[in-house]
């Protein structure tokens, strides 16, 4: 009988991008609205918490509601962001972490926020609204006239202070128009989607806490 011979690990997505120290020339793209709104956000809940937990007799009801609502502000409003380094953009969305790079991308939208289409599959940045004032940005890589929006030429521009998805998704293609260029093709090929479990824990245990104070307690 042969001896078994064993298979090599599996390696991580996130170490075969930016390794265990980071991503490489990397930038943290999020609207300035988000952290505003945040901000606001946590003041006032913070204005109604601490008076609930320091006078008594405490409301379970309120402080559990008010927790409830900081974490879903932090998961679904200054949490999403995305990440544009060397290899490729990480997506931060509220539960989940998308890590895709330059060579799998096969399209890029702007919808209602960011789309990257990689394999027939579609990926959304959360974070990354689109400007309903601009016309949105949208091809196939396929297509004939690229960078095209509703039949006008979009060029490639560098990223503005405001983070829109139209600006961003032109800044993606130029990345993807460089990338190729490389003659090198040392860029790996990943399209790598994950649950966030510190995301995914803080919101369960948001939400137990308010189901325990609000019929329980």
């Amino acid at each position: 009988m042969s001896p078994e011979v064993p298979q090599p690990p599996v390696p991580d997505p996130k170490e075969q991008i930016g390794g265990r120290t980071g991503f490489r020339d990397a930038r943290t793209l999020r609207p300035g609205s988000s952290i505003a709104v945040g901000v606001v956000g946590a003041v006032s809940g913070l204005a109604l918490l601490v008076p609930g937990l320091l006078t008594p007799p405490r409301s379970w009801t309120l402080i559990s509601t008010v927790v409830l609502a900081l974490v879903l502000l932090w998961l679904f409003v200054v949490r999403p962001c995305v990440v544009i380094h060397a290899e490729g953009i990480r997506l931060v969305n509220p539960l989940r972490v998308v890590d895709v790079t330059w060579p799998v991308i096969s399209e890029v939208r702007s919808r209602w926020a960011l789309e990257l289409t990689v394999g027939g599959r579609r990926y959304t940045a959360w974070g990354v609204p689109a400007d309903p004032g601009r016309p949105r940005y949208g091809r196939g890589m396929l297509s004939v006239g690229a960078n095209k929006v509703r039949g006008q030429t979009v060029p490639v521009a560098p990223p503005k202070p405001k983070v829109e998805a139209q600006m961003v998704a032109a800044e993606v293609e130029e990345r993807m128009a460089a990338d190729r260029k490389r003659k090198d093709g040392r860029t790996p090929r990943i399209a790598h989607q994950a649950w966030d479990p510190v995301s995914v824990g803080l919101l369960l245990a948001a939400t137990a806490f308010f189901v325990i104070g609000t019929f329980v307690v």
